[in-house]
C-alpha cells in the first residue's frame, strides 16, 4: 500500500555490526562494514564443499517453481565457508505456475518469439511452463539447505564453475531496464540486505540449465517483493565486451497487488550537490541526500548507482569507463561502510534511527561518470540512469540545490531554475534550484550556444550545439505556444523555466524536469533533406508533435509521477493525449488533424495490443524482430494504446468532464506523492459518478479494445 504524508513520519531503522571482508575485482568497498557487506563481496567466490551426496530422488516447492531430480549428484555451495546453497547435476526438471492473467499475453509472446517453450493452460488456472533440467544452482538466503544423503562422491568442480560463470551478473544490456523494473539485485548484494534488513525471511533463487535454455528463478519476499522467472541469454555489444540479457516470463507480487502497490524503503526528498567537470569524461560529485525512512526496521539502505558505462567514438571503438564511491557520511560526520557494484549502493547505517528520523547522508564521487560520444562535444546525465545515488522510482520526490562546475569552453545546462551563471579563470559556473519536488534531475554541458524568448513570465531558452539553428526563433515561439495551451487547460505550468536542449541526432525527444532534450531537426527544420523529412513526417508534423509531448511532460511525469514502469502510461500516454489537444489547437490543425491521431494511435495499438497488456508493455521482448520492432510494440502500448484509451474516455465523459479529470488529476498529485494506475478509475469516477473498475479491468489490465467513433 502507498504511505500517507503522514504515515511516512511514524516509521524507523535499525543499526548494524562491523566486520572486515576483501573486495572483490570491480567493486568499491568500505572494509570496516556491517557483516552482510562481507558476505556480498564473498558470493563473487563460492566454492564446493569436498565431496557431493547421491541423488534417488530430491524436490523443492518455492512459490510457484517445482524442481525435481530423479537422479544425480547435490553439492553443498560455500560461501565464506558457510553453507548457502545447492548445486545439483543429473535427470531433473521444473514448473513453474503462472497465475496472473495481466501477465500471460507477455509471456506467451515472450516464449514464441524467443524459444520453443510452450506453455501450458492449467484447468484450475495459470500458465505452466517448465522444461527438462541437466544442472540446477539453488541458493538458500535466510533458511537451511534441504537434508541431503552423506557425501561420498567426488564434487563436480569443473563443470560447476562453467555453470557460475554462465549466471555471474554482468552488465545487462536490455532497454527495457529489467533490473531496475524489478529491483532485481545482484545475488551477494540481495544476500547482504536480507541478511541485514529481514533475517527472519528467506530468499531462494535458482539459476537453472535446461535442455533448451537458461532460466533464472527468484522468490524474494525482502527487496523486490517478487516471485519470478527470467530466461537468460549471453550477449555480445558493440566492441566485444560480453553481456547478459534477462528475458521476462513471468512476476508475482508478494504481499502487495498492482491495484495497491509497495511503500518503496524511503524517500528522497531533497539534493544539495556540487558538480566539477571536466571536458572528457572525469568528473567529481559531492551530494547531500535527505532521505524520510518509510519502511520500518531497516539496517541498510540501497541505492541505484551505476559503476560503469560505455563511450563509444566515430570510429566505433568502445571505452569502459568507471566511477567509485570514495566516502558516504551520516549527518556529515560520521562515515559509514558501503559496498557499491553492479550498478548498486548499500550503505550500513551503523546504529538504530529513531522513529521517524530524517536522515542526511553525503556521498563523495569520482571518475568516469560523464558518457559521451566521443566524436560530439557535449556530454549528458540523464534521467532515471543512476549518475547520483537514487532510490526506487517511487521514492523519488525531492527538491534540489546544484552547484556546477564545467570546464571551458563547455556550458552547463540543468533541470531546475537558474539561479547564477559566472566564470573564473578554468570553469564556467551554474547554480540552480527546485522548490518544488522532482524525479530525474539531469545535468548537460557542451559547446551550446542559447537564444531565450520571455513570455507571460515564463522563460524558454533554446541551446543549441554548435551554434543556434535557423529554427530556433520557431522553436521559442512553438512552445511559448503550446505552453500557454497547456496553462488554460491544463493549469499553471509547472516550471517558470524550460530550457530546450539540441542533441545532435534526430527524430527523439526526454523531458527532465523543466529540461528539454530535442534532436535536431528540432532546432533546424529546413537545413537539410534529412532534416525536413524528419520535421515533416507523421500526422501534423514530427516537430509540432514531438515539442507538445515533450513540454506535457513538465505536468505527466514531474508534477504528476509514476509510481514504477508499470505506471508509465500516466507519463507516456497522458503526455501524448495532451499534445494532441496541442495539436488541434494549433492554426491549420484543428479537429481533422487530431482524429487523424486518433486514427494512428487506433491503428498501432490494434497491431500490439494481444501481445502484452499496458502494465506489462515495457517486458516485451520481440527476439526475431529488429530492435526497431521490439521498441515499436511496446511504444504502441505505453503510447499508442493508452492515449487512444484515453480518447474514448474523452469522447464518453464529453470535453468539460474530460478537463476536469485531467485536472484534478494534476491537483490531487501535484509533487507528492507519485501516482500509480489504481488511481484513474477513482478519479474518473469523482468526476463521472460512474465505476470505471471494469472498464480499467478488460482495457487496461487486459488486452481488449474499446470502441471510439470519429
Amino acid at each position: 500500500m502507498r504511505c500517507t504524508p503522514l504515515a511516512m513520519l511514524l516509521l524507523c531503522l535499525w543499526g548494524g555490526l562491523q566486520a572486515q571482508a576483501p573486495a572483490p575485482a570491480g567493486a568499491t568497498v568500505e572494509v570496516i562494514g556491517y557483516k552482510a557487506l562481507a558476505e556480498a563481496a564473498a558470493y563473487q567466490s563460492p566454492e564446493l564443499a569436498g565431496q557431493a551426496s547421491v541423488l534417488e530422488g530430491f524436490s523443492l516447492n518455492v512459490g510457484g517453481l517445482e524442481l525435481v531430480f530423479s537422479s544425480g549428484t547435490a553439492t553443498t555451495v560455500l560461501v565464506g565457508g558457510k553453507a548457502r546453497g545447492l548445486y545439483l547435476q543429473g535427470k531433473g526438471s521444473f514448473r513453474y505456475l503462472a497465475r496472473d492473467p495481466v501477465l500471460h499475453p507477455v509471456l506467451k509472446f515472450n516464449l514464441k518469439e524467443n524459444t520453443e517453450i510452450v506453455p501450458k493452460e492449467e484447468a484450475l488456472g495459470g500458465l505452466a511452463v517448465g522444461e527438462p533440467l541437466k544442472e540446477a544452482l539453488v541458493w538458500f538466503l535466510g533458511r537451511d539447505l534441504p537434508t541431503l544423503p552423506t557425501p561420498s562422491v567426488p564434487a563436480p568442480l569443473a563443470a560447476f564453475q562453467a555453470t557460475r560463470q554462465f549466471f555471474l551478473d554482468r552488465e545487462e544490456v536490455n532497454t527495457n531496464r529489467i533490473a531496475q523494473m524489478f529491483t532485481r539485485m545482484p545475488l551477494g548484494e540481495l544476500a547482504a540486505y536480507q541478511a541485514a534488513n529481514e533475517p527472519g525471511k528467506a530468499v531462494v533463487t535458482a539459476e537453472l540449465v535446461g535442455e533448451k535454455e537458461h532460466w533464472v528463478y527468484t522468490h524474494d519476499p525482502v527487496r523486490g517483493r517478487l516471485e519470478s522467472l527470467f530466461l537468460q541469454r549471453p550477449k555480445v555489444v558493440e566492441g566485444g565486451i560480453p553481456s547478459s540479457e534477462l528475458i521476462a516470463v513471468d512476476y508475482a507480487p508478494l504481499g502487495w497487488n498492482r491495484k495497491a502497490p509497495v511503500d518503496p524503503d524511503f524517500r528522497l526528498a531533497h539534493i544539495d550537490l556540487d558538480l566539477e567537470a571536466s571536458n572528457k569524461t572525469f568528473a567529481k560529485v559531492k551530494v547531500e541526500e535527505t532521505i524520510h525512512i518509510i519502511r520500518p526496521g531497516l539496517r541498510m539502505l540501497s541505492f541505484l548507482l551505476r559503476d560503469r558505462n560505455f563511450s563509444v567514438s566515430s570510429f566505433g571503438q568502445v571505452k569502459e569507463l568507471r566511477s567509485a564511491v570514495k566516502r558516504v557520511l551520516l549527518n556529515g560526520q560520521q562515515d559509514l561502510p558501503f559496498f557499491h557494484r553492479d550498478g548498486w549502493l548499500l550503505v550500513d547505517l551503523r546504529r538504530a534511527a529513531g522513529n521517524g528520523e530524517k536522515l542526511k547522508l553525503t556521498f563523495e564521487l569520482e571518475g568516469d561518470l560523464l558518457f559521451r560520444v566521443m566524436s560530439y562535444d557535449f556530454w549528458r546525465l540523464t534521467p532515471g540512469e543512476g549518475w547520483f545515488p537514487e532510490p526506487d522510482m517511487a521514492g523519488q520526490s525531492y527538491t534540489v540545490k546544484a552547484r556546477i562546475a564545467v570546464e571551458k569552453p563547455f556550458v552547463a545546462i540543468a533541470s531546475a531554475r537558474t539561479l547564477s551563471r559566472s566564470a573564473n579563470a578554468t570553469h564556467n559556473l551554474l547554480e540552480v534550484s527546485s522548490d518544488k519536488p522532482i524525479l530525474w534531475f539531469s545535468v548537460a554541458a557542451g559547446k551550446y550556444e542559447s537564444k531565450e524568448l520571455v513570455k507571460n513570465g515564463r522563460t524558454v531558452r533554446a541551446w543549441g550545439y554548435a551554434g543556434i539553428g535557423q529554427g530556433a526563433e520557431q522553436l521559442l515561439k512553438t512552445a511559448h505556444g503550446v505552453l500557454e495551451f497547456y496553462s488554460q487547460y491544463l493549469g499553471s505550468a509547472p516550471f517558470e523555466e524550460v530550457n530546450l536542449v539540441e542533441v545532435p541526432s534526430l527524430g527523439f525527444g526526454q523531458a527532465p524536469a523543466g529540461m528539454i532534450w530535442l534532436t535536431k531537426e528540432a532546432f533546424d527544420a529546413i537545413g537539410d533533406d534529412l532534416n525536413r523529412m524528419v520535421a515533416a513526417s507523421g500526422p501534423g508534423g514530427w516537430v509540432n508533435r514531438l515539442v507538445s509531448h515533450e513540454l506535457a511532460h513538465q505536468y505527466w511525469a514531474h508534477q504528476v509521477k509514476m509510481w514504477s514502469f508499470e505506471d508509465q502510461w500516466l507519463t507516456e500516454s497522458f503526455a501524448e493525449f495532451s499534445s494532441s489537444l496541442a495539436m488541434r489547437a494549433m492554426k491549420n490543425k484543428g479537429q481533422t488533424t487530431w482524429e487523424i491521431i486518433v486514427k494512428d494511435w487506433q491503428e498501432k495499438a490494434r497491431k500490439a495490443t494481444k501481445a502484452a497488456t499496458i502494465p506489462s508493455a515495457n517486458l516485451l521482448h520481440p527476439g526475431r524482430r529488429s530492435e526497431r520492432e521490439t521498441y515499436g510494440y511496446r511504444q504502441s502500448l505505453v503510447y499508442s494504446k493508452g492515449a487512444f484509451l484515453l480518447a474514448c474516455l474523452h469522447q464518453e465523459l464529453g470535453e468539460a468532464k474530460f478537463a476536469q479529470f485531467l485536472r484534478l488529476y494534476l491537483r490531487s498529485f501535484a509533487w507528492y506523492p507519485p501516482s500509480f494506475s489504481q488511481d484513474v478509475p477513482d478519479l474518473l469516477k469523482a468526476v463521472s459518478g460512474k465505476d470505471y473498475q471494469a472498464w480499467m479491468d478488460r482495457y487496461f489490465y487486459g488486452t481488449d479494445m474499446p470502441e471510439w467513433k470519429p
